[in-house]
């Protein structure tokens, strides 16, 4: 899974010289949470609803309406935007990309192509993709195996299923915080996993099922 498939590709920008109150009619025309910020074909920053609406005068300063109209009326992107743009490649992959907005806390990833933008990866991107991957919202049977890995081999796990012949939607490994457990989640495609369950359970598997 690569950036160039899931990222945005309609990318909304604005100038560096854009004043504050239209790029935030910008991002409520088009329903979004920052603005990409170019100066001719040159990424020079990235500017968020949120920093928008934190350097808008309080409605409680000891300034008159006139004054405080008369400074959004001049307030330009420039002035407020985020200069250091984190980026990230459309030949990344969806696993480093969220990554890489991790470890510098940023909602999105201008994607930049021999320096060239051509494209953005949001977090709402990436929460979609995860929620894709691991079939959430399908209709169908989770079960989250306990210990999977101890002794028993993910062969013998997909074995199982395929004896029942159940389609498996997704199967990921996660550790427990707490316990530093290793358990498998699979999601299945069937309304009834009772059979598979207690095949599991009857070759000592410690099986949880849900919705």
């Amino acid at each position: 899974m690569y950036v160039r498939d899931y990222m945005t590709t309609n990318v909304i920008t604005c100038s560096p010289e854009t004043l504050v109150i239209d790029a935030q009619k910008m991002l409520a025309e088009h329903k979004i949470r920052r603005l990409v910020v170019m100066d001719g074909d040159k990424l020079v920053g990235i500017v968020t609803r949120s920093k928008l609406r934190d350097v808008t005068p309080s409605p409680a300063t000891s300034l008159s309406v006139w004054e405080l109209n008369y400074l959004l009326a001049k307030m330009k992107v420039k002035e407020v935007m985020e200069k250091n743009v984190i980026t990230c490649s459309p030949d990344a992959t969806i696993e480093d990309a969220a990554l890489i907005a991790t470890i510098h806390g940023v909602g999105a990833l201008p994607v930049v192509d021999n320096g060239k933008v051509v494209g953005i990866m949001t977090q709402s991107d990436l929460f979609n993709i995860l929620t894709q991957v691991l079939g959430i919202g399908k209709p169908g049977v989770r079960l989250h195996i306990q210990e999977s890995f101890i002794g028993k081999p993910l062969g013998e796990i997909t074995s199982i299923i395929n004896e029942h012949r159940i389609e498996i939607y997704s199967m990921f490994s996660v550790t427990v915080p707490r316990t530093k457990r290793k358990d498998l989640i699979v999601r299945l495609k069937t309304d009834d996993a009772s059979a598979l369950v207690a095949d599991f359970r009857a070759r000592g598997y410690t099986v949880e099922v849900s919705k």
